[in-house]
């Protein structure tokens, strides 16, 4: 029986150190510091209504969570809410994955299959080990993650070609992008570039911002940049994982047995 997860980074958490479970309040913030809070206020200063956090939470500061004594080298994956056998999918069932993180099928037509689940997984392993999204969910629509789709894979197939009504925007009916001046003359403010997997791999590291204090072990060093070796396996990878048609990706399976997760997964 097979079952469809859709996994992302939001579904794969550490477990915390069995010793955290007897802790204190104070003796956790002691750990990860006291929250940092702020209540929250209509724009025009006047109290928010009860659908509205009475205070928002600040982040905590990751060097906090990656200390041996916190958190265990041990993942758990959790939320399957969504999930369903494949012999049984629920009736009217509209697909709730992450827009960076569906595929094609699923942003087009609401379908999905284990093939879609392939796709969530080639832009769950990029993350992991590029410490950013595949496609940059940033701006959150549908348009701009198949616009950066078009940009790494190329034009996609009929209908979904014709059904992307923003296309005109950026590319020409070949699925090069239109050049940069006549973007900007049509009021793009962010230009579709030619881009490539292989590409994306080794831009991996190039743009790290060094940390302040040392994150631990857990955290990759900053400035990372992967072998060549690697980019090419792992580019191999997610090619095969990240054709446009669900039939032709390959299974997990195939997944399981490439190389790179050999040599590096």
């Amino acid at each position: 029986m097979s079952t469809e997860v859709h996994l992302t980074t939001s579904n794969i958490l550490f477990r915390v150190s069995d010793h955290v479970h007897q802790c204190s309040d104070d003796q956790i913030y002691a750990i990860l510091g006291k929250p940092e809070t702020e209540r929250t206020e209509n724009i025009d200063h006047s109290p928010p209504g009860p659908q509205v956090p009475v205070e928002i939470v600040a982040p905590i500061n990751n060097a906090s969570l990656s200390s041996p004594s916190f958190l265990q080298e041990d993942i758990i994956v959790i939320d399957f809410g969504q999930s369903f056998t494949t012999n049984n999918p629920p009736k009217g069932y509209e697909p709730a994955t992450a827009l960076h993180y569906a595929s094609p099928e699923a942003q087009f037509e609401s379908r999905i299959s284990l093939a879609s689940d392939i796709w969530a997984l080639a832009c769950t392993i990029f993350e992991i080990r590029a410490g950013f999204p595949l496609f940059e969910p940033f701006i959150g629509s549908e348009a701009d993650i198949v616009k950066q789709m078009v940009q790494m894979l190329g034009k996609p197939p009929e209908p979904w070609w014709n059904a992307f009504e923003d296309r005109q925007v950026w590319f020409e009916e070949s699925g090069e992008p239109k050049p940069a001046d006549v973007q900007k003359r049509a009021g793009v403010w962010l230009p579709a570039i030619r881009s490539s997997i292989r590409g994306q791999l080794r831009d991996i590291g190039t743009q790290d911002e060094a940390s302040e204090v040392d994150e631990g072990p857990i955290f990759e060093k900053t400035g990372i940049r992967l072998e060549e070796k690697e980019v090419e396996l792992l580019g191999d990878l997610f090619e095969q994982m990240l054709k446009y048609r669900p039939e032709d990706r390959i299974t997990i399976r195939d997944v399981l047995c490439h190389p790179w997760f050999r040599n590096y997964g």
